[in-house]
């Protein structure tokens, strides 16, 4: 641990970056489960990237400009205190635009990488559900959905919505309509199969994904309630 005021503004200033970076991350993606010796890992692995690429480009921008205003390394490890005392103002300068500019490198990284996500998320990331559901779903139609779950029951009813995206156990479906139908065993107990208009009773029917064995969809017309050929498309 830093024993020093210094020693610690020092070790802020190196993990800061990298703490950007991640910040950044979690806020454009939703987050996992990891180990905070992973999380720790990555954060200082982006930190120790993106500081030595801001210092070599401001050592490179330094020389080429020949400015000399960034803090001359050798002599602060020889000098020690006394030189750090008389040469304030460019160690100051030295650590703010390091940390500046390795803030913007990962900032910029970020964007670049969201782009990149934004990008391949339209193209190989689309769900089955949201295929069907969505993008095949021809204008003026709703999906009547047949939902077979892992016991044997079914359920008949409109799309309401569905989870867009997310692991299978917390995606979820939600049935709707006054036509909407429940087949299965009857509420008694017995093995007897029963099918049962269920719409005008309830409102809603949500279904979470891990009971579901398949899906069957058909779209019919929003307002005439007709089935909609889609062999042709």
């Amino acid at each position: 641990m830093p024993q020093t005021l210094g020693a610690l503004l020092s070790f802020l200033a190196l993990v800061a970056p990298g703490i950007v970076f991640e910040l950044l991350r979690e806020r454009r993606r939703a987050g996992y489960q990891e180990t905070p010796f992973r999380e720790a890992s990555r954060v200082a692995l982006g930190s120790l990237v993106f500081t030595l690429l801001s210092c070599g480009l401001l050592v490179a921008a330094n020389a080429l400009l020949r400015a000399d205003v960034l803090v001359d390394l050798d002599r602060l490890v020889a000098g020690g205190a006394a030189y750090a005392r008389a040469n304030l103002f460019p160690i100051t300068f030295s650590v703010v635009s390091e940390l500046a500019l390795a803030c913007a490198l990962a900032t910029l990284t970020d964007l670049l990488l969201a782009r990149r996500r934004r990008e391949v998320n339209s193209v190989d990331q689309q769900t089955a559900w949201r295929q069907v559901f969505r993008r095949d779903r021809p204008p003026n139609t709703l999906p009547w959905v047949h939902v077979q779950l892992t016991d044997g029951t079914s359920f008949f009813g409109f799309l309401r919505s569905h989870t867009t995206s997310g692991v299978q156990e917390e995606r979820e479906l939600v049935l709707q309509g006054t036509g909407m139908v429940y087949a299965g065993k009857a509420p008694n107990g017995s093995d007897e199969h029963v099918e049962d208009v269920i719409g005008e009773r309830w409102a809603r029917v949500v279904i979470p994904a891990t009971q579901i064995r398949y899906l069957r969809v058909q779209y019919r017309d929003r307002a005439t309630g007709a089935l909609v050929d889609t062999r042709t498309r």
